[in-house]
């Protein structure tokens, strides 16, 4: 049974983010590696990101589409990912870091996978628009890499704290398989390149209020 490892809610800045790290994993990543790979390489499917390398933030490698909404694909793996993993670690952000009752919060959720390999890298970006509540990640497979090849750079949103000398200018994290991130989405951030032919694959999710009609 999938059962969290290690929790701690950190804060950057400050800018409150959630780490949650699962063990018992290692059978639903082999499963989504499987699955991403059959969509990767899927010659009659448009899953592959079209933008052009100067207005997408992934250089080099793979991404699908975002329109996609990768979580809502109809397979065991997936559903396992978010019903396990992904919505409890929602749940946990509303409540503990926005203060919201997760019952009562009206949400959609878009995701897109990203895979990474030799040369690759994130480009600086945030995902801050309109009614985003909240930016994610699950890390499906991170290489054994030495730091900083393959980590995720925050950049400290507070820069007049920076030019006064009071705090630093960025927070290394470095991920593991099995862990989710959970952070405002207006944190920027960006991932260092890649310098081994091991595939890093994540995904990628943003958190929106659900308008009623």
């Amino acid at each position: 049974m999938i059962q969290v490892s290690e929790e701690r809610v950190e804060q950057h800045f400050p800018t409150t983010v959630l780490v949650r790290t699962f063990q018992a994993v290692n059978d639903l990543n082999t499963a989504l590696q499987q699955r991403f790979d059959q969509l990767e390489h899927d010659p009659h499917a448009d899953y592959t990101n079209e933008a052009p390398l100067s207005v997408n933030t992934t250089q080099g490698g793979y991404q699908t589409k975002r329109g996609l909404s990768v979580l809502e694909l109809d397979y065991p793996e997936i559903r396992q990912l978010r019903q396990e993993i992904v919505m409890p670690s929602i749940e946990i952000y509303l409540a503990e870091v926005l203060n919201a009752d997760p019952l009562f919060t009206p949400f959609e959720i878009s995701s897109w996978v990203v895979s990474l390999g030799e040369g690759d890298w994130q480009a600086p970006h945030f995902h801050a628009t309109e009614y985003t509540l909240i930016s994610g990640i699950y890390y499906v497979n991170v290489p054994d890499c030495p730091p900083p090849e393959g980590t995720l750079e925050f950049i400290n949103p507070n820069l007049n704290a920076v030019s006064l000398g009071q705090q630093d200018a960025s927070r290394n994290h470095q991920p593991k398989s099995g862990q989710i991130i959970l952070f405002p989405p207006y944190y920027m951030h960006y991932v260092h390149p890649m310098r081994r032919a091991e595939t890093r694959r994540v995904i990628a999710f943003d958190v929106r209020l659900k308008l009623q009609p």
